[in-house]
């Protein structure tokens, strides 16, 4: 009986320490996890060529386009493939994602629909010969190609045989296609923006245009900048950069000018802007910065030395600009994290290998941030993803 005591007084108090084990020590899961410090590189995802496409993130999805001809879908969480689609060329388009379908452009001069859960095919159309970079390429700066933009039911997307074209996103029939006229008759590779039933879109000739989303008749053109840029478009007016280093505020609806910024040195300005809180954010070429002006007058707040050519469009969150810079002199571009208050990084990333048949190194590619996350294409051939954790 005594024995029988004993085992059960030490049954009661092997319970007792391991629930004061348990209490003291409780078990770690996600939400305890230290987050990984700013910077830190989480995963990467390698491709057989440059990425010079920006990735669009939808649903724990990342997708982008690789010079390997593929476009990819890479789970943000597992960072393994979903799926990947084969073109018949370059794939540097930003895909827009609408409604369970992946829009986007390829050298091979097609408009692509795929479906975004398994990558299948649903349509394409010809849209041109999109062909015209010099060959072998020893260009680097010639690297455009029209990513698309989804607005009511209508995919809009430039091509370098000089027209705007409105597709049916369902069907990939063609609405209508805008052509400049006369000298302006260039490419159209850049990218469009569509703001209140009007589509904003530069070509080669360095004339922005802004035509009826619905009709496709020009409203206004603008000369002396959309070369290259996607334009910005925020309360009723387009903010652009151009050519010869300029940058440019114009009225929505007339296409008046409000207010320029001259770069200084700057030969072309190939950077789209993002506006927040009242700052334009944009980088330039040979001036080789990430500025910040005032919305309203055009004044530089501050400039912050990317130490190459600032392509890349920068993406703001959380009171940070993130923007790539690439190098085909110094063999090394850089990945950037500049504080929005004082112009000063935070913290910044080197690459200094490439894939780029043109020999550029760095980062082309526009970052896009998504819970915590900041994602963009190497010239390296990888995509990768950084904690922008503070």
């Amino acid at each position: 009986m005594s024995k029988q005591i004993g085992s059960i007084i030490s049954c009661l108090v092997l319970v007792a320490l391991l629930a004061s084990a348990c209490q003291s020590s409780p078990a770690v899961t996600a939400a305890h996890k230290p987050a990984a410090a700013a910077g830190t590189v989480l995963w990467t995802f390698q491709t057989k060529g440059a990425v010079w496409a920006s990735p669009a993130v939808q649903d724990g999805v990342v997708y982008f386009g690789s010079d390997d001809h593929f476009v990819y879908a890479v789970d943000a969480a597992s960072q393994q493939l979903k799926w990947k689609f084969e073109t018949g060329d370059l794939v540097r388009s930003r895909p827009a994602l609408a409604n369970g379908t992946i829009y986007l452009t390829s050298d091979d001069g097609n408009l692509y629909a795929l479906n975004a859960q398994d990558g299948k095919e649903m349509w394409r159309l010809d849209i041109g010969n999109a062909k015209v970079r010099r060959q072998p390429l020893k260009q680097g700066y010639d690297y455009l190609q029209s990513s698309p933009a989804f607005a009511d039911g209508v995919v809009y997307a430039g091509s370098a045989d000089s027209n705007l074209y409105a597709v049916d996103a369902k069907t990939g029939q063609e609405k209508w296609r805008f052509a400049a006229r006369g000298a302006a008759r260039w490419p159209m590779r850049a990218s469009p923006t569509i703001a209140n039933g009007i589509v904003y879109i530069g070509n080669g000739w360095d004339t922005l245009f802004a035509v009826d989303a619905r009709t496709g008749q020009e409203i206004w053109h603008f000369q002396g900048c959309g070369n290259q840029p996607t334009p910005a478009v925020v309360d009723g007016v387009v903010y652009e950069g151009g050519r010869p280093g300029m940058f440019y505020a114009l009225d929505a609806l007339t296409g008046q000018k409000k207010w320029q910024f001259n770069y200084g040195n700057s030969m072309f300005v190939e950077s789209s802007a993002t506006l927040v809180d009242g700052v334009v954010y944009v980088g330039s070429s040979y001036t080789s910065a990430l500025f910040a002006l005032d919305s309203a007058t055009g004044k530089k707040k501050w400039a912050f030395p990317t130490s190459g050519s600032a392509w890349s469009s920068p993406a703001v969150a959380d009171g940070v600009v993130y923007i790539g810079s690439n190098n085909e002199y110094t063999k090394e571009g850089y990945f950037w994290a500049v504080d929005t208050q004082t112009g000063k990084a935070k913290w910044q990333l080197k690459i200094t290998s490439t894939l780029d048949a043109a020999g550029v190194h760095g980062v082309v590619s526009s970052p896009a941030v998504a819970n915590g996350v900041v994602y963009f294409g190497g010239l390296d051939g990888n995509l990768y993803a950084v904690s922008t954790a503070l």
